[in-house]
């Protein structure tokens, strides 16, 4: 943005040189040159001021034909167009040393482009940045495409692409399907579960890159109760328990014979070798899988009771006995047909109100001594249907009404902005004046409650200059509704790029080549997929020993999965931020404010950044994504040596893990601060990054206020509105709320809905507030940078508000 200041031209100093130009001549003198003798403009000012009269102004010697003049004290540069105070047909341009002017210039205005502009930042020239990165990044996401390929390629190394069914459906350490069979290679049709050894293995970034590392065995039940193998250790058990204990309590691999483990010793040495589960809790069938109870909640029942042989013995084993139940033999055959009968009509029920005529007989026959168990224990009966049923059940039943909870949460994080703009400062204050009212009314907190009173004498107008840019972010988004819709773009892509992720995740998982071999001493391979067949005349049994696994293959191309994963993941967010951080600077540096701000500003900033920036924007997301890359190899670290009993190993890698999460934190602010730099300047990253920590570095403390402020809004909004939107789903589910014209939803567990209005009602607030905030960190920015660079003459004047040249002291000349 070269700027013109008016230019007094005075006569030169002994310094003054001349150097040769092509301008053509200059034209006669003025009558009143040359004056009589040399002053500097300050002398010459104050000397006037002494005069009753005003002095004429002086005038440089003219310079030589052929010749410019140049003074290097206020290095006078001459100017290409003319203008109205030009000097020889010349327009000066003058930058003072002294105020270090040379910053006005950030703005590389593109040739041919006015000089005064009315949004420099629009006609900034730029160049693509850090194109090598950016080829990089090309690269690394093509490879990333040819992952599947690599399979074919590595064929004969005896790799095989994946089978994702081995993922989807329960599957053993070696590859067998639970409840399935295979010719005569294996047969678990008894075994339809499966189970995990430790399942809290499975909870783990690292689980991404070599699986869940633990055991996994198909089991004919899951456990029913809460188990350790350590209560086996008690010398004074009897033999018979111990053997008991084992056989029904204890889960090993197939390869242990429990009939072998005779004492405790024995016991312990198959822990160790992770061939005996170290302990079991109370658990239940989830998709073949067996999940703690205390993860879903409840037991799926209404399955056992749809089983044959159903008796009362078995519900008051399901529902307990306070011994008014009689127990089967007390059930002549006719009742026992009834009871099947209502059962029945349980499982198909449509929501009928009353059960089948012949269920009063049956409840007169047998609840002779209570009336009210019987209810009890079929009350229970009804509402034990599968729970994921019942769940899905009062979704369709639901689906509308949370999803007009969640729009509302929207409509109001939306007002939370408006009433920003126009309630800001108060609710700020308020809030501050609240927390000194409760802490002054707490004797204890006396001491706090005196140094917050003297922060905020000190800070005070830096809290008023956060509520003016607040309300300025505010003012912003209002005249650019287009923000609040376009996190949905990132959104749709940050969603592809986690299915592309777990696609491939899955199918690398999957992969490998089943071991199967025949039954005898020559342990000769064979296809156990098929059908057996005679090999060599060969004993024609074919079994199966596992699923062959080309490891380090898998393992490394998971690892270049997965660091993909995170710099692609990275480069969408940050293709966002540059673009919302474009459009709100476009608005911050129009002159005149909506009228100069560009028409479509996102994707104006959004096709910017595509033109410029994606190398920058790779390389940055480059630099987040290998830190947290290094944060999960840590943690994969972790848990492959967590048996370790090295404890100076154990706290320097938590040091380790602590560090990096550290660094991710601070280079998050970083590249952020990088980016809203790039979009204002259009500079490269390393540029971008440097202007901006050392322009916040000098400005510390606004920042901490300004960070402290908004975050305080927003997260008062979310709660606000979170809340407020789970509290009105309470109400209206649970049936304590009944609107005229609203048809009443009657569900199995109306906390579900709850639950999702809740967190929809989060993530939809957190979307809306996530573009206030780079609203407000990108005005700040571009704040800072007004008031350095700029000095509010006509020149150079303030972008700023009115409201923060008032708050500084400041103001635009006429």
């Amino acid at each position: 943005m070269r700027l013109q200041q008016q230019y007094v031209p005075t006569a030169p100093p002994e310094e003054a040189y001349y150097l040769p130009s092509s301008s053509p001549p200059p034209p006669p003198l003025p009558p009143r040159y040359p004056p009589p003798s040399w002053q500097e403009p300050s002398v010459a000012l104050q000397s006037s001021k002494r005069s009753n009269h005003v002095s004429s102004p002086s005038y440089p010697a003219p310079p030589p034909q052929g010749q410019k003049f140049i003074k290097p004290a206020n290095r006078i540069r001459p100017v290409n167009h003319q203008g109205q105070n030009s000097f020889y047909g010349h327009n000066y341009e003058m930058i003072d040393k002294s105020r270090n002017i040379e910053h006005v210039s950030r703005f590389n205005v593109k040739s041919g482009k006015p000089k005064e502009m009315l949004n420099p930042q629009l006609y900034t020239e730029r160049r693509c940045t850090d194109v090598l990165c950016c080829f990089l990044f090309l690269i690394f996401t093509a490879g990333w495409g040819l992952v599947a390929a690599i399979g074919e390629l590595l064929v004969q190394t005896g790799f095989r692409w994946g089978d994702a069914e081995r993922l989807i459906l329960p599957t053993d350490s070696a590859g067998r399907r639970c409840g399935g069979s295979r010719g005569r290679s294996y047969n678990l049709t008894t075994q339809p579960y499966l189970y995990y050894f430790d399942i809290t293995k499975c909870i783990s970034y690292s689980t991404a890159i070599g699986g869940c590392q633990t055991p996994q065995i198909c089991v004919s039940r899951c456990p029913s109760k809460y188990f350790s193998y350590l209560q086996l250790q008690n010398p004074t058990a009897s033999l018979f328990d111990f053997y008991e204990s084992v056989e029904n309590l204890l889960y090993c691999t197939e390869d242990v014979d429990k009939n072998s483990i005779a004492n405790f010793a024995i016991l312990r040495n198959y822990v160790h070798q992770k061939k005996c589960a170290s302990y079991t809790v109370k658990s239940a069938p989830v998709l073949g899988r067996c999940v703690p109870e205390i993860l879903i909640g409840a037991v799926d029942k209404f399955s056992d009771l749809q089983k044959s042989n159903i008796s009362l013995d078995t519900l008051k084993t399901m529902f307990g006995d306070d011994g008014t139940i009689p127990p089967d033999k007390a059930v002549n055959d006719s009742e026992k047909q009834l009871l099947k009968t209502f059962l029945a009509w349980v499982n198909d029920h449509t929501g009928a109100d009353e059960p089948p005529a012949p269920f009063e007989k049956f409840r007169r026959d047998i609840c002779l001594c209570n009336k009210s168990i019987s209810y009890r224990y079929i009350g229970q009966v009804v509402n034990s249907e599968g729970v994921i049923t019942k769940v899905i059940h009062d979704l369709l039943k639901s689906w509308w009404q949370i999803l007009a909870l969640v729009g509302g949460a929207g409509v109001l994080a939306f007002l939370w902005t408006v009433i920003l703009r126009i309630l800001g400062g108060f609710m700020i204050w308020t809030s501050i004046f609240c927390i000194i009212g409760v802490l002054g009314a707490a004797f204890i907190l006396s001491t706090a409650l005196f140094i917050l009173f003297l922060v905020l004498i000190f800070v005070r107008k830096r809290i008023s200059i956060a509520v003016a840019l607040i309300e300025e972010s505010s003012r912003a988004i209002g005249h650019m509704m287009s923000t609040l819709i376009f996190p949905l773009f990132p959104f749709a892509l940050h969603l592809f790029v986690i299915i592309l992720w777990g696609t491939i995740a899955i199918w690398l998982a999957s992969s490998g080549v089943k071991d199967c071999r025949t039954n005898n001493n020559h342990n000769i391979t064979c296809d156990c997929s098929t059908t057996p067949m005679v090999v060599l005349n060969i004993d024609p049994k074919c079994t199966f020993f596992g699923l062959v696994k080309e490891k380090k293959t898998i393992f490394w191309l998971q690892l270049y999965n997965l660091f993909l994963f995170f710099w692609m993941s990275c480069f969408v967010s940050s293709l966002g931020n540059i673009s919302l951080a474009g459009a709100f600077a476009s608005y911050y540096w129009a002159r005149n404010k909506p009228q100069d701000v560009p028409s479509f500003p996102v994707l104006r900033a959004l096709g910017r950044a595509i033109r410029y920036h994606l190398g920058s924007l790779a390389f940055g997301s480059l630099i987040i994504a290998a830190t947290k890359f290094i944060r999960v190899l840590l943690d994969y670290l972790d848990k492959k040596l967590s048996t370790t009993n090295s404890q100076i190993f154990k706290v320097f890698l938590s040091a380790l893990k602590c560090c990096f999460w550290c660094m991710e934190v601070f280079l998050k602010f970083l590249t952020k601060n990088a980016f809203i730099m790039m979009a204002i300047y259009g500079k490269s990253f390393f540029v971008s990054a440097k202007e901006s920590f050392l322009l916040l570095a000098r400005n510390c403390v606004r920042v901490a206020v300004v960070n402290q402020v908004a975050g305080f809004l927003l997260f008062l909004g979310k709660a606000l509105i979170t809340l407020g939107m789970g509290v009105v789903a309470f109400f209206y589910f649970s049936g304590q709320w009944v609107v005229n014209g609203i048809p009443r939803v009657d569900l199995y567990y109306y906390f579900v809905p709850i639950i999702l209005v809740l967190i929809g009602s989060y993530f939809v607030t957190d979307l809306f507030f996530d573009v206030y905030k780079m609203a407000v960190d990108t005005t700040f920015i571009c704040f800072l940078e007004d008031s350095e660079q700029n000095d509010g003459t006509i020149e150079i004047p303030f972008y700023m508000s009115k409201d923060l040249q008032r708050i500084l002291n400041k103001k635009n000349e006429k």
